[in-house]
């Protein structure tokens, strides 16, 4: 493994699975220091039972040899502030020197209940990003330092369907986004107008829908087609059999888009599922640019999905790795997609 030219320290927020998973291990590859928030440190002992990990917990005491392991567990809730605050400082920097982490990847969110389309915390992401912004100006307050003026910079995961300049996912799934998802996606905008007001320095990244090596997304657990069975159901969506209520909410999702996805829905899924069935059919990803505050779209890179792995690749190889976050990314929204 080759040694980064200097190592720096970037803490974690939702790393113990999917694209914060990835972002991690493609991190710690590369030779930096990782501090990891979690609820139950055993998922990580099981995740990396061949390292040596370092351990701070609130109840402990400072244990010098774990600070120089590079991967540190703070156990705690995303949530908590006291925890979120020992997630972002440099652990064991020396003379009791309070130190801000070079960079936060915030990957939190929650896990969907497909019988009521809601997650199971309607505001997971604003509290998370609330709290992360919170402990930040704790730890400026107190007098932590920083490695320069603009860290630590905060990279976040976000999702397509919520861009105010326009359509960024496939006319088939307008109602799965705009109906299914309304309530997570509007705890996600909530979450990325925190961080654009906030001032800090960020990069945040849209990917298309997410799913595993296989195809599978948290959805669908099945063998046989590597196409989620939800979205063959997108394009049977029989609206007759629909309540009101859901009638009404698919009907003020999608508008105009409406009559066109009934006509279009099912040769886009078919072409998805021919996609799929092509080896290696999914190797390069496709890349967009938002400018939040100025609200512009700079470019366009509308696409079906994404896996998690390439996901937490991309975040880490072009928003953690590089020493300076590149101007492409600096204050933007990146959508990734294949």
């Amino acid at each position: 493994m080759q040694q980064p030219t200097s190592t720096r320290t970037i803490a974690f927020l939702g790393a113990s699975g999917g694209v914060g998973l990835a972002a991690l291990r493609r991190t710690l590859a590369d030779g930096h220091r990782c501090v990891a928030l979690c609820r139950d440190p055993s998922k990580f002992t099981a995740i990396f039972p061949e390292m040596d990990l370092g351990l701070d917990l609130p109840t402990g005491a400072n244990d010098s040899a774990a600070a120089t392991r590079r991967l540190t567990l703070v156990r705690g809730n995303a949530h908590d502030i006291d925890a979120v605050s020992r997630c972002l400082l440099v652990p064991g920097t020396p003379n009791g020197e309070r130190r801000l982490v070079d960079a936060i990847v915030f990957t939190i969110g929650g896990k969907f209940i497909m019988s009521q389309m809601t997650v199971d915390d309607p505001n997971v992401c604003e509290k998370g990003m609330t709290t992360v912004l919170a402990a930040l100006k704790r730890h400026r307050v107190e007098g932590a330092t920083s490695s320069g003026p603009d860290t630590p910079r905060i990279v976040n995961v976000s999702t397509t369907g919520i861009s105010r300049c326009g359509r960024d996912v496939p006319i088939a799934f307008l109602p799965m986004y705009h109906g299914m998802l309304r309530v997570p996606h509007a705890d996600k905008r909530i979450m990325e107008d925190l961080l654009v007001a906030s001032g800090e320095m960020f990069a945040m990244v849209r990917p298309s829908f997410l799913v595993d090596e296989s195809g599978e997304t948290d959805a669908d657990s099945s063998s046989g087609s590597n196409v989620p069975d939800f979205l063959k159901q997108l394009s049977k969506t029989d609206l007759a059999a629909m309540s009101k209520e859901q009638l009404e909410d698919l009907k003020e999702a999608t508008k105009d888009d409406l009559k066109e996805f009934k006509s279009t829905a099912k040769d886009e899924v078919k072409a998805l599922e021919g996609k799929y069935e092509k080896e290696h059919a999914y190797k390069s990803i496709r890349v967009g640019i938002e400018d939040p505050i100025a609200n512009k779209r700079i470019s366009s890179a509308v696409g079906y999905t994404i896996t998690r792995t390439d996901a937490g690749r991309w975040l880490a190889e072009n928003l953690v790795l590089p020493a300076e976050l590149p101007a492409t990314y600096s204050r933007r929204i990146a959508t990734i997609t294949y």
